[in-house]
């Protein structure tokens, strides 16, 4: 068993290579930015956490990262679909619209294609979209192509959720029904730490997909971390960073920018 993390630097993608690792499974992971794949290397285990460089708004990146997984002859059992671009804008140009599509849709779907036969070949594997479950909210006064860019990646996972019936090939996606602390919030300041959970939340969803559920059967979910975590009998709880933790993503957008 092996793994593929994108945007494995810093929050989920984070928690995600720390979990693997600390599980013994051979973890590669991308970043942008080579002194923080570095960093991340230097601590987990580095014989299980190896980073490429990878810029998933360029297509030649992109195909490089896949060369480079070929040339080490792995054929990853489990893929997490991570990285992503959050842009909360209304409206946007069509270059940002652009971007938006080739981070959050291009790249995991081309990437996905890649390793896809192989994994039918040898019949095994996970297949995780960190993507929204398709519901409209308020958010999407604000967000709406961020959010588009998003849902098609959770449809794509649908479709190949459908392909996969005859395969010990589970394809989910996960989300979060929480504000969890990352770049995403902090830097933006869209909310405070105690507001918010830890994004290792995540990671225990990944854990129950990986090894309490059967891949033959578990397919084409559209997984919330509260609800999913709440019937596994995992108290989300213990992912609470402050007294004001436990408000909803959908609230604490919807105040910060009074919808």
């Amino acid at each position: 068993m092996n793994a593929i993390v994108t945007g494995g630097t810093r929050g989920v993608g984070f928690e995600l290579v720390k979990y693997f690792t600390k599980n013994n499974i051979p973890t590669i992971f991308t970043g942008r930015n080579k002194k923080e794949i570095n960093h991340v290397e230097h601590v987990t285990d580095s014989n299980l956490a190896y980073g490429i460089q990878l810029d998933l708004t360029d297509t030649n990146s992109i195909q490089q990262f896949l060369n480079r997984i070929d040339s080490m002859r792995i054929d990853p059992t489990i893929i997490v679909h991570n990285a992503g671009y959050l842009s909360v804008r209304p409206t946007e140009k069509l270059s940002n619209i652009h971007k938006l599509f080739l981070v959050n849709s291009i790249g995991p779907i081309s990437i996905t294609e890649h390793f896809l036969p192989k994994m039918k070949q040898n019949n095994k594997g996970h297949l995780i979209f960190n993507s929204p479950p398709i519901h409209f909210d308020r958010k999407m006064k604000f967000m709406t192509p961020y959010l588009q860019s998003k849902f098609s990646q959770t449809t794509y996972m649908k479709s190949i959720a459908y392909t996969l019936q005859n395969y010990k090939i589970s394809s989910n996606s996960m989300w979060t029904g929480f504000p969890l602390w990352t770049d995403a919030i902090e830097k933006r300041k869209i909310g405070t730490k105690d507001q918010c959970v830890h994004p290792s939340i995540l990671s225990h969803v990944v854990d129950q997909i990986i090894f309490s559920e059967n891949p033959m059967t578990f397919k084409g979910h559209e997984l919330i971390d509260k609800n999913y975590l709440k019937e596994k009998n995992i108290p989300v709880e213990q992912f609470y960073l402050g007294k004001k933790s436990g408000i909803s993503l959908e609230e604490l957008f919807s105040k910060q920018f009074a919808v």
